[in-house]
């Protein structure tokens, strides 16, 4: 458009006419200011207003002042304020400029045919109205296609800017809905733990003070129910942590042959109790295997397929688990872990939704066999997490096979090599003077219990802000900090502990007592101010193992 302008005026130069060169000009200078606030400030509206008001004085004075006003170049303009107006200011804008100059022209060109006059377009002059009207008739098609192409565009991105919102909204939503459910299951977590490390600490108590022979009964039963009440609320939280992806692999060495005996070993008692001959088959045989992965993980994983397997055979079969060195290349090794049982089998048309988190096969094997339906779905996630698949071979009243391949580094020797045993006095825990951080009565009365067999000095605190108070006087070596706790919680009291100036104080070792779970604990931030911590309900076994490393810390070795 500004070619065209400095073309007309440029030939308005060649044959000088004082009115078009004064028009001309102020339609450039316009031109020129509507290109600075585009180009120099950004206003793009503003601008395409000044751009379409100018054409349009330029179509109107030529109409007013000019008897031939409607040439070739004034329909070229007419033409340009069309498209401009619409693909700038939008269908609205669109019309009111469009009928703002079309409308005008046709006006002329009605009255100078009624006034058998000739309008000059091109050396065709208009002698009659059908051309007349096959004019008017295309401008207006011009018009209605650009505006009901604008209004179809409008209409289509306002409908997708509602289901945008509607999408923002429904997202929000739904993290909401998580985001709670996870706060939920996390709480209830807590909550349930809490008695149930009470119950099962007890019957650790009870079991180690000589109890008779029907006691020993009653205490096996107590501890098989409160364990599966256990399982159930981990299989459940762990479930829900899997589905937020919050389930991460925590590598470190650790003795693959050991881990695998201590599976067997574990289940080798309920094996025998139901008369079925369970089996360990290394092809490593007796050579120790160190490798670099989650060995909790791992765990998990064998522990609830060996767990399925005896569950589900009966009385006379047998449950293998074998691993395989599918492949060795250098520092990397692929092993196959398989469980293979004589059990019940499983359907072909029910083996897919097996995998699907609270299905069974049937509802008979829940009646019968009991369990939530968790188990595999676990299994299988966490064996997608180490970026493997579960396989499953089975027929029903035959047997099944699990398997499984999992990649790992091979440890070196020199760090997964098992320690010598430390000597006697330095793995002794009764010197240490202990401060218990706890709020619940019975879990304070489990951890007296717990520490009296082993003579050990202990204080106690009933909150965090006491326990702050009383490591302040520097007379402890370890704390064991219950991080739910009233006045102030654990996690703030250890970030004020190690916050002391006196470093011998600030240093001192904290094991937590949580009954949240691992990945609520070290998905926090404050995870970095304690040494150590331990699931409720724990092993008393286990709780001394962190008392002897702190007194192997203290000693220097």
């Amino acid at each position: 458009m500004t070619t065209l302008t400095v073309v007309i005026l440029l030939s308005s130069l060649i044959k000088p006419n004082v009115i078009t060169i004064i028009r001309l000009t102020i339609l450039a200078l316009t031109m020129a200011f509507a290109f600075h606030l585009l180009l120099g400030k950004g206003k793009w509206q503003l601008s395409g207003h000044i751009f379409l008001l100018s054409l349009c004085m330029l179509i109107w004075s030529n109409l007013i002042l000019y008897s031939t006003g409607i040439n070739l170049v004034t329909l070229q303009i007419s033409l340009i304020i069309i498209s401009a107006s619409f693909y700038i200011l939008g269908k609205n804008w669109g019309i009111l400029y469009s009928l703002s100059n079309v409308v005008p022209i046709v006006l002329h060109m009605i009255i100078t045919r009624m006034q058998n006059g000739r309008v000059s377009i091109t050396p065709m002059q208009i002698h009659n109205m059908s051309f007349l009207l096959a004019f008017a008739v295309n401008f207006g098609i011009l018009i209605m296609m650009h505006y009901e192409f604008f209004k179809s565009f409008y209409q289509s991105h306002h409908k997708e800017r509602e289901l945008n919102a509607q999408l923002q909204l429904a997202l929000k939503e739904a993290q909401e809905a998580t985001r709670l459910r996870s706060d939920f299951l996390s709480s209830m977590s807590h909550e349930l733990r809490t008695p149930l490390h009470a119950v099962i600490g007890m019957i650790n108590v009870l079991s180690i003070e000589n109890p008779r022979k029907d006691q020993e009964e009653n205490l096996a039963i107590l501890r098989f129910s409160a364990e599966n009440l256990l399982a159930l609320i981990n299989d459940t939280l762990d479930f829900s942590k899997m589905n937020e992806d919050k389930v991460v692999l925590n590598k470190a060495d650790f003795n693959l042959s050991t881990l695998l005996q201590n599976i067997h070993s574990s289940f080798k008692s309920k094996a025998e109790q139901k008369g079925l001959d369970l089996r360990l088959i290394m092809d490593f045989g007796g050579r120790q295997v160190y490798i670099n992965g989650d060995q909790t993980r791992l765990t998990q994983i064998l522990n609830n397929l060996v767990s399925n397997a005896v569950k589900f055979t009966d009385t006379g079969g047998r449950v293998e688990i074998s691993v395989n060195t599918v492949v060795q290349l250098g520092k990397q090794i692929t092993l196959l872990f398989s469980v293979k049982d004589s059990g019940i089998g499983i359907p072909a048309n029910k083996q897919e939704i097996i995998f699907e988190p609270f299905l069974q096969a049937n509802n008979n094997i829940t009646k019968r066999y009991g369990g939530t339906g968790l188990g595999l779905a676990i299994v299988k996630r966490l064996i997608n997490l180490h970026e493997s698949e579960l396989k499953l071979v089975s027929e029903e009243n035959i047997g099944s096979v699990f398997s499984f391949e999992l990649r790992y580094d091979i440890a070196k020797p020199e760090i997964a090599e098992e320690k010598a045993p430390a000597p006697t006095h330095l793995r002794e825990i009764r010197n240490l003077n202990i401060l218990i951080a706890e709020d619940n009565i019975i879990n304070i009365m489990l951890l007296k219990k717990i520490l009296d067999q082993w003579d050990c000095t202990y204080s106690l605190s009933k909150n965090g802000q006491e326990a702050l108070d009383m490591v302040k006087t520097g007379a402890f070596d370890v704390v064991l900090m219950d991080i739910h706790m009233p006045v102030m919680d654990g996690f703030e009291a250890s970030r004020h502990i190690r916050e002391l100036p006196d470093p011998n104080i600030s240093k001192i070792k904290i094991i937590a007592l949580t009954a949240s779970s691992d990945v609520d604990i070290q998905e926090s931030f404050n995870f970095t101010y304690l040494d150590d911590y331990l699931l409720k309900p724990f092993s008393p076994l286990l709780l001394k193992e962190k008392l002897e490393a702190v007194v192997l810390h203290r000693s220097g070795k």
